[in-house]
């Protein structure tokens, strides 16, 4: 039999063969008759009985193949990275995401040097990278007017609801549709799956008023969304609280800009205030968050088939999150 080292052998049966030779050698066996057995070399029987004795069992248990070094220096790696911080259009790309395929156009660009696609794949995982879908982010968006609301507007709500011990409301609209969304399900590769959903277009408003206290308030609208609709909107919260102030913090949609909005604050300024978010800023707003949730999971994939089975779907599934405290909260 052709005596080997021990290299052509698979890590996992290797590993075995070590443990075996440790269990024949205190059998008495010799190390000639444990090589000749395993078909592997005398010497490396020898190094494995010697590491035992010096090391103990675990020295014999197999390791991570560390792998190849990669090619970058640590210089060129760190400015590789720095540019997926960056919008890809800076660099002459025609849209703003990074690919596998544009990162090594511009390793070789800046290094002279490449690697293949799947190479930087698990580069990226080693380094905890993932591709991610990235989240929309308004061209119009003014970071300093955003920096500004936090750093001036929220400290002045804040003191305001303590001075009145009012209840806090954020407020929003949103547009449900027919048109799910679809989530994932488990099929074979390569094969697809189709899933049944009507073909019909339509869709309705549902208004939202979200509270850090854990409630929500929401209302589908039987049409779009004006200032008369606002406005009853926020009666309806003013009801849900007879003997409490009100501030809402709202974004600055036409419907809330009117001034008959205007002038139903001022008759009711003694319970009510309305402050307006910065624009462009739906993440100042935890109303997003339900908008989210409800179709993302609650209305995943639904099976309406038209608009007022959708409209009880989504009825009972915003009262679904209307009962539940804790997952209101986890939108703060």
């Amino acid at each position: 039999m052709q005596k080997e080292d021990g290299r052509s052998i698979s890590r996992d049966a290797l590993e075995n063969y070590r443990f075996r030779t440790i269990q024949l050698h205190k059998e008495g066996k010799h190390v000639n008759e444990i090589a000749y057995f395993f078909g592997v070399h005398r010497g490396s029987v020898s190094r494995w009985i010697t590491l035992y004795k010096r090391n103990g069992k675990n020295i014999l248990q197999r390791k991570k193949a560390k792998g190849a070094d990669y090619k970058l220096s640590k210089k060129e790696l760190d400015e590789i990275l720095s540019m997926l911080n960056d919008d890809a259009t800076i660099y002459g790309f025609e849209t703003p995401l990074w690919t596998c395929k544009r990162v090594l156009q511009m390793m070789f660009k800046k290094t002279n040097k490449t690697m293949h696609l799947t190479g930087i794949r698990k580069l990226f995982r080693k380094l905890n990278l993932s591709p991610q879908k990235p989240e929309r982010f308004a061209k119009q968006k003014d970071r300093k007017a955003v920096k500004k609301w936090l750093r001036e507007e929220w400290p002045k709500i804040e003191e305001h609801r303590r001075k009145w011990q009012a209840m806090l409301y954020f407020q929003d609209e949103s547009g449900i549709s027919l048109i799910p969304v679809v989530g994932r399900t488990w099929a074979p590769k390569g094969k697809t799956p189709k899933v049944m959903v009507t073909g019909n277009r339509g869709g309705f408003c549902v208004t939202s008023a979200v509270s850090p206290a854990g409630k929500l308030i929401f209302r589908i609208e039987k049409g779009r969304v004006n200032s008369e609709k606002h406005i009853e909107f926020l009666k309806n919260i003013i009801k849900q609280h007879p003997n409490r102030k009100i501030i809402v913090i709202e974004d600055r949609a036409p419907a809330h800009r009117a001034k008959k909005v205007n002038e139903f604050v001022e008759q009711n300024k003694k319970r009510l205030a309305i402050y307006k978010l910065p624009p462009y800023s739906p993440e100042l707003n935890p109303t997003e968050h339900v908008w989210a949730y409800l179709k993302a999971y609650e209305l995943k994939t639904h099976q309406a088939q038209n608009t007022e089975e959708l409209k009880h779907l989504t009825k009972r599934k915003m009262h679904k999150i209307q009962k539940n405290k804790k997952l209101i909260l986890s939108f703060f």
